[in-house]
């Protein structure tokens, strides 16, 4: 495995939106290290976050588990997926680190009813800091119907939200499933920002892609959005960064998903700042801009896990070559950050 830690500077930038132009800033990378817990000898388990990956059917497997296993590379304590019954057993034997729930049931598998499937999952919610929908859901409609119960109960609990692949088709039947909701963040494609905005009513090609992310965060009105492509474009609709830190050349299946992962921790994380679960030295806070904080870092991190993964595997990179790499990027990043940033 790749062990060199060379720091590389992103050019990314925050920049608020003033009538249709962006005011440069650097962003401060000592702002989003707040958000990473330290480590102390007097902790205990899940005070570094406990989180949950609700995805996975008899097709897809994969996906969920590089959600959930992004998030303990990255330092979470716990990580569970709920997954459909089919899935269960074999995301089991990726990883004795991940706790599998299979109680999702497809319409084949109808041995358990919707308001079972609810209440199983609403127990786990009740656990854990952050969720995430969508990978390797698959389109069936029983599925989906307990993932839309899902993202209700978690906005119950105001717990962050990650909504990627087949969940942003339920954003697309019915927005209002995410609308108005701002600790949420939407993780779109190229072609499933084209679906969002054809559901939102809004052109996908008449401006440049940022002021068209804009529109649709502000059509959302709460959720932050952040648009993958050679650039991620993130935004709420009040303000943009733009994270183009180098990347692999790659792209290979499943880097969606540990993106997603990425998210998740530090929107995880990010709960436990906002209650007081450690304090910082840095002079920014950044308490009422959690989710667009949260997506930058994860774009980072995951960008330059994807380039530490190109460098030393070439045309034979995998999605599990880059999982290996996101612990080293994020060292990369922030181990001399984080001496800096001390805890009170």
């Amino acid at each position: 495995m790749n062990v060199f830690r060379r720091t590389f500077t992103s050019v990314s930038f925050i920049a608020p939106i003033i009538a249709g132009k962006m005011n440069n800033l650097q962003p401060r990378l000592q702002t989003l290290a707040q958000l990473i817990p330290p480590l102390t000898a007097s902790m205990h388990k899940g005070e570094c976050g406990r989180v949950a990956a609700i995805g996975g059917c008899e097709e897809y497997t994969g996906a969920p588990y590089f959600v959930a296993s992004t998030a303990l590379r990255l330092g979470t304590d716990i990580a569970y997926v709920i997954c459909e019954k089919d899935a269960g057993t074999v995301i089991k034997s990726y990883s004795p680190d991940v706790i599998v729930a299979p109680y999702l049931r497809s319409v084949d598998n109808p041995d358990r009813t919707l308001d079972d499937v609810q209440s199983k999952i609403e127990r786990v919610l009740d656990k854990v800091h952050a969720v995430s929908v969508g990978s390797g859901l698959g389109t069936d409609t029983n599925i989906a119907e307990s993932v839309r119960r899902a993202i209700s109960a978690a906005r119950e609990r105001k717990l962050p939200i990650v909504v990627d692949a087949d969940a942003l088709a339920l954003v697309c039947d019915t927005p209002d499933v995410i609308s108005g909701y701002t600790n949420a963040v939407l993780t779109p494609n190229a072609p499933e920002f084209a679906r969002l905005c054809t559901a939102l009513g809004i052109p996908a090609d008449q401006q440049p892609i940022d002021q068209t992310a804009q529109l649709v965060a502000t059509k959302l009105n709460g959720p932050t959005l952040l648009v993958k492509g050679p650039r991620d474009i993130i935004t709420d609709g009040h303000s943009i960064f733009v994270c183009d830190e180098t990347s692999g050349l790659r792209r290979c299946g499943g880097q969606g998903d540990m993106l997603s992962g990425a998210i998740l921790t530090f929107l995880a994380w990010g709960q436990l700042y906002k209650r007081g679960a450690w304090k910082s030295t840095a002079r920014d806070s950044i308490h009422k801009s959690v989710p667009m904080h949260a997506a930058y870092a994860a774009s980072m991190l995951t960008r330059h896990a994807s380039y530490l993964a190109y460098e030393e595997c070439s045309r034979a990179t995998m999605s599990s070559s880059v999982l290996e790499q996101m612990d080293i990027s994020f060292d990369n990043k922030f181990e001399e950050i984080l001496k800096a940033v001390k805890p009170k």
